[in-house]
């Protein structure tokens, strides 16, 4: 099927002229042109969508996110992230069942699709079997937007875990027509280190099976509070060295990992990202909901290190939003450094597409809206009252435009979001997912003593 998406605010990083208006050509999975308005008018196509009051922009890609996680809303707000891990995190992690993941999966990756997220890496930090496995990505698969899923791999025994690993992505791996790819979480935070939820085996040992299956792997790093007696600080001076040291001198670190929230890096830790290579990816408004600092992203993009965007989990702040991961990065930026413009627009923006894309090795896939590349497009509209008037576009999407406002939504060239309504799910669909995903919740929460 051919689709024209016609006389958009076109974000494009080769055609910047497309941004004060222009035509996507869609053929099939893939994108076929780009042009100035009119452009293809000649051109036969089987379906024309007037979105001449969107901004038209890759698919949002979101690098870090707990899936399970929006069943614990509002659990645990006030506490710290260390008490959070023991008081809240685990415990629900304990009594998780897969009808838990199952809910969790459909609605996650419905809310996502509702705000333009085409793609997020699912970072699993609870052990999953293959039947959990298949509780979370039938979902996904169901859904039809792209998910990199991150099996989590412990020391228990850890030939049993890489097994395991291995057989989900003989399984998963290329799934749903390549929309599901799976990955590795290593654990290398100090926090869980001492939660003995890793080992210097498990490490080197993952990152050789991440090497042979060429994917990718994703951790928490030198995150939590700077305290002496619970937080980071005090690990980083009972063992004598920082998160990412501890990688590096595994010779390990490399640009396979996604180093989750990075919050507090030193000169050296900066200096050894930007050599490896590996990406940051930053989450901006769980950082502020836990009280966990601001993560130094304008050095880390003034050094080359590449910055991608993630919203972390609903049970941190309550939000898969990508949107306001793009708002909140320039806004606690400009705090930090009293600079009202820290970070340019179209920077974050590539943070919240292109550079997602480009840690998960797939920039040849999709993240850009180039001809070639798969359609995974996210239109957007500015023509709503809280967004208008619109001098520069992409200030209007990164300042006020919300998620709500996307109205047409692509993976692979297949509307999953048609005029704001859901192509693969009705209403009442969803009016029940909504519901059973509430009584799993608070079923969950009383099983874990928190309700």
């Amino acid at each position: 099927m051919k689709t024209l998406l016609q006389g958009g605010l076109v974000v494009a990083p080769t055609r910047a002229d497309l941004l004060a208006g222009g035509d996507v050509l869609v053929d099939g999975e893939t994108i076929a042109g780009l042009g100035a308005r009119g452009e293809f008018a000649s051109t036969p196509v089987d379906r024309t969508l007037d979105v001449s009051d969107c901004l038209v922009l890759p698919g949002l890609v979101n690098t870090h996110q707990h899936e399970w996680y929006l069943l614990g809303k509002g659990l645990g707000d006030d506490r710290l992230l260390e008490k959070w891990i023991w008081e809240c995190l685990f415990p629900l992690k304990a009594q998780l069942t897969p009808d838990d993941f199952r809910v969790a999966s459909e609605l996650a990756a419905l809310d996502m699709i509702r705000g333009g997220t085409t793609t997020c890496v699912n970072h699993l930090v609870a052990e999953t079997s293959a039947g959990e496995e298949e509780a979370i990505l039938q979902p996904v698969a169901a859904s039809g937007m792209r998910q990199f899923f991150a099996k989590a791999v412990r020391p228990g025994d850890v030939k049993d875990d890489f097994e395991s690993a291995r057989s989900c992505f003989e399984t998963w791996d290329g799934a749903a027509d390549g929309r599901i790819r799976v990955g590795l979480v290593l654990e290398a935070t100090s926090h869980w280190v001492a939660a003995g939820q890793t080992t210097e085996e498990m490490l080197i040992g993952g990152h050789g099976l991440a090497a042979e299956l060429n994917t990718f792997i994703t951790a928490h790093i030198a995150g939590g509070t700077m305290s002496r007696e619970d937080g980071y600080l005090k690990y980083v001076l009972e063992t004598g060295r920082t998160d990412i040291e501890f990688l590096h001198r595994l010779g390990i670190l490399d640009r396979r990992w996604i180093l989750a929230h990075t919050i507090n890096t030193r000169e050296r830790d900066l200096a050894l990202i930007a050599e490896s290579g590996a990406t940051v990816s930053h989450t901006p408004s769980s950082e502020a909901a836990r009280g966990g600092g601001v993560t130094p992203v304008r050095e880390m993009l003034r050094r080359g290190i590449r910055v991608a965007l993630g919203t972390d989990g609903p049970m941190v702040d309550h939000t898969n939003d990508m949107l306001e991961q793009l708002k909140w990065t320039r806004l606690l930026q400009n705090q930090v450094h009293h600079i009202p413009s820290s970070i340019a627009v179209d920077t974050l923006v590539a943070m919240g597409t292109s550079y997602g894309a480009e840690a998960l090795d797939a920039s040849g896939i999709f993240g850009t809206l180039a001809p070639g590349l798969r359609a995974d497009i996210a239109m957007f509209d500015i023509n709503t009252l809280h967004a208008a008037v619109t001098h520069n576009p992409l200030s209007t999407l990164v300042h006020a435009v919300r998620s709500s406002d996307a109205r047409h939504v692509m993976v692979d060239g297949e509307l999953l979001l048609h005029d704001g309504q859901f192509t693969r799910a009705d209403r009442m669909q969803v009016t029940d997912l909504i519901n059973r995903a509430g009584k799993a919740a608070r079923a969950l929460g009383r099983r874990a003593g928190l309700l």
